[in-house]
């Protein structure tokens, strides 16, 4: 799979969990419309610090980017997190602690036993 594709896959990701137009899409990523298309389709080729200002723009980090996976498993846990991480950004920071102390707590359960 190719970077171009890659990136297509999370940035549409991203979009389809926010619910928003690729005008909107385009105006948060402070790109024009036109190339927002071509990302979304894979047929744009950005430079490295295109990139980065998307990610920037995204609060995400630019290897995500580039690196996600778009199988349908993949695609879909990727889809839950984002709606998560979008509704809890919404709550207050004292919800936003507890929730990633218990988050925390659910990961460390989750590491095998040694």
């Amino acid at each position: 799979m190719t970077l171009q594709k890659n990136l297509s896959n999370m940035m549409n990701a991203i979009r389809t969990s926010r619910g928003q137009s690729i005008s909107e899409f385009s105006e948060e990523l402070g790109i024009s419309r036109s190339s927002a298309q071509k990302l979304l389709k894979g047929t744009g080729n950005p430079r490295m610090d295109t990139v980065e200002h998307i990610a920037g723009r995204l609060e995400v980090d630019p290897l995500t980017l580039l690196s996600f996976s778009s199988s349908e498993k993949h695609l879909e846990s990727a889809l839950l997190l984002l709606k998560t991480l979008d509704t809890v950004s919404e709550l207050p920071s004292e919800k936003k602690l507890k929730f990633a102390s218990l988050f925390q707590e659910l990961i460390l359960l989750m590491e095998p036993e040694t």
